[in-house]
């Protein structure tokens, strides 16, 4: 690399060094419970950047941790879909990143290990290694103004995206990821069932692959934003029986692909329900209460069908998504309702858990 735009990259990390005194921290000290404090603005350790968080939208796993819902570890700094601008720079660091830079932070890895080189990166053990800890609690960190994060789990986003679309790489790459894992093809018949704001990013991820995109739903508003996001058909499944009307849309085939983006043992029995042979679900949404998912053995033998479950993503999703935002090629400002400032942490949270709500954003 040329000395000057080593020097050029060099140069402002001496002022980033000046960094100092304390930062906000949104903390979760209990379901319903949100205390604002003031803790040391961290320092970026090896391979590790800075990060002044921007932007950072508010998860399920946020929402029912907050409400109760779902069980956590508290004290709890949440927020794992955010985005930032680098503002320091951690020794070891390559070159790609440079002070001012917009990134998104997803999911990090080692790059070394056995799911690292076979393509497999979700599973590596530095996949969660951005949640540091801030004396008593710990969490991701979105709920704070700066945070310190492993370079490998940066993505570059165009400056001229919004930081609020940026933040929602990490639930778009979470889509891509179940879409490539089931092997979606173009022309396919998918049925995503749930259109919240996850069967919705299921949708965009979708069409991006060529599915033909037909969403199950119970709101007739949700079902008017999956159309708006892309869907090609809609089922209102208060009113009708949303397997015999796949299997209708299908010519009584079933669909190759279901994606259950809404937790419930209706919705997964239903899901069976409308595979086709040789038909893949995925388990897209984690349920809470859990129900089992009752599985006939010899009719999945039978009729080559299967099930597989879809967490997090892994680097390639994320890197796509972040991709797709940066050249503008989905839109996903549909699924932003409303900003709100850390210092209004508690309204946010309020806010998100709202029946009907989609994206809501907390801004620092």
């Amino acid at each position: 690399m040329p000395e000057s735009v080593v020097a050029a990259r060099e140069a402002p990390m001496s002022e980033a060094a000046q960094l100092d005194g304390l930062m906000r921290i949104g903390v979760m000290t209990a379901p319903g419970a949100i205390e604002i404090r003031e803790v040391p603005i961290p320092r970026p350790g090896v391979n590790d950047v800075l990060v002044r968080i921007r932007a950072t939208a508010i998860c399920t796993w946020e929402q029912r941790s907050y409400s109760g819902q779902q069980a956590n570890k508290f004290p709890f700094v949440g927020g794992h879909e955010m985005a930032g601008e680098v503002v320091e720079i951690g020794p070891g660091v390559s070159g790609e990143f440079a002070i001012g830079d917009h990134v998104a932070i997803g999911s990090s890895a080692c790059g070394q290990c056995h799911w690292c080189r076979t393509g497999r990166d979700r599973a590596c053990a530095q996949h969660y290694a951005g949640a540091p800890r801030y004396g008593d609690a710990w969490g991701p960190g979105g709920f704070a103004e700066y945070k310190t994060h492993p370079a490998s789990g940066l993505y570059q986003v165009d400056p001229a995206v919004s930081f609020e679309e940026a933040c929602l790489a990490e639930p778009l790459s979470c889509a891509l990821h179940a879409v490539r894992l089931e092997g979606v093809g173009v022309a396919d018949d998918v049925v995503v069932i749930g259109a919240g704001v996850m069967g919705l990013m299921n949708v965009v991820a979708l069409k991006k692959h060529g599915a033909r995109v037909i969403v199950s739903e119970i709101d007739s508003d949700r079902l008017a934003k999956a159309r708006q996001m892309g869907a090609d058909l809609t089922i209102d499944a208060a009113r009708e029986d949303p397997v015999a009307r796949v299997k209708e849309l299908t010519g009584g085939r079933g669909a190759e692909h279901v994606i259950t983006a809404f937790g419930s043992g209706k919705a997964n029995e239903q899901a069976m329900a409308m595979l086709s042979d040789r038909g893949r679900l995925v388990l897209f949404a984690s349920a809470h209460p859990m129900t089992p998912l009752e599985i006939d053995p010899n009719l999945m033998h039978n009729r080559e069908t299967g099930v597989i479950g879809s967490l997090s993503s892994e680097q390639l999703d994320f890197h796509v998504a972040a991709r797709l935002i940066g050249l503008g090629q989905v839109d996903l400002r549909p699924l932003i309702q409303r900003s709100f400032p850390l210092g209004e942490l508690r309204a946010a949270l309020d806010a998100s858990i709202e029946p009907g709500t989609y994206r809501i954003i907390v801004t620092a």
